[in-house]
């Protein structure tokens, strides 16, 4: 299986998902390879993007960079009016590296169909299947607000509605005991510092699965126990809706 990995690389997360996920290549864990690293920041725009950069280029990675700011701006364009016309330009310089699907790892541009229709297209996304919508910081703040206890993070198809193509794998958590219902309680009532406590909380534990979430997911697909035809996910052989739940592999 070789992927063609994209990351915007705007925090020191995106770094530690792409070399955890090239450690497991190397140690065998997940059959493939990395074709190529695409990256919509270029050199000097961000040190947290200069340092997945320096990694890539140290590791041997076929790197593509190509500023969608700079991009958008040369042009006059707002992001809505150059989406197809950035993803065209995407595909032009991606393709000759002969890859099998495109995984996005903290990449903070939606993809239009000139990418997500050409190719099968996998998003890590920090929620259930079937469950909120948006940036990790929104999903955590919208599954406090409801009062959930449970959450957790998925691998999901991409799709034309955001976030909701269909569920490859995912983690389920909860947060359960009688202090974790004194913080319910107090941020119900409107207690900033309780909700920021359960932020944290969530934050920390469900950042925890990612890693081991996306190689556990990688590794079922390099191995064909998981499999995708089109819009539609196989687990061993059998159609699935809603995704594996591979919460017991990665938790123990």
């Amino acid at each position: 299986m070789k992927l063609c990995w994209f990351t915007t690389g705007r925090d020191r997360e995106a770094f530690t998902l792409l070399e955890e996920v090239v450690s497991a290549i190397e140690g065998g864990v997940i059959e493939g390879s990395i074709a190529a690293v695409f990256m919509n920041r270029e050199r000097g725009e961000s040190a947290p993007s200069d340092e997945i950069i320096a990694y890539v280029e140290k590791k041997g990675l076929p790197l593509v960079t190509l500023s969608s700011k700079r991009f958008l701006a040369e042009r006059n364009l707002s992001l809505a009016e150059g989406r197809d016309l950035f993803d065209r330009e995407v595909k032009k310089r991606i393709t000759p590296f002969n890859f099998d699907a495109i995984f996005l790892a903290g990449y903070m541009l939606i993809l239009s169909s000139v990418l997500h229709e050409s190719y099968p297209v996998l998003n890590l996304h920090p929620s259930l299947p079937g469950a909120y919508k948006g940036k990790w910081e929104d999903v955590i703040r919208d599954t406090i607000k409801d009062g959930e206890r449970s959450f957790g993070a998925m691998v999901h198809m991409v799709e034309a509605v955001l976030d909701e193509g269909a569920p490859v794998a995912y983690v389920k958590l909860t947060l359960e005991g009688p202090e974790i219902d004194e913080l319910y309680r107090r941020s119900s009532a409107g207690d900033r510092a309780a909700e920021d406590q359960l932020f944290a909380l969530m934050r920390e534990r469900e950042f925890g699965i990612e890693i081991p979430l996306i190689v556990k997911t990688l590794t079922l697909l390099s191995k064909g126990s998981i499999r995708i035809d089109g819009s539609r996910v196989f687990f061993d052989g059998k159609p699935i809706e809603g995704g594996v739940d591979i919460t017991s592999e990665v938790l123990g």
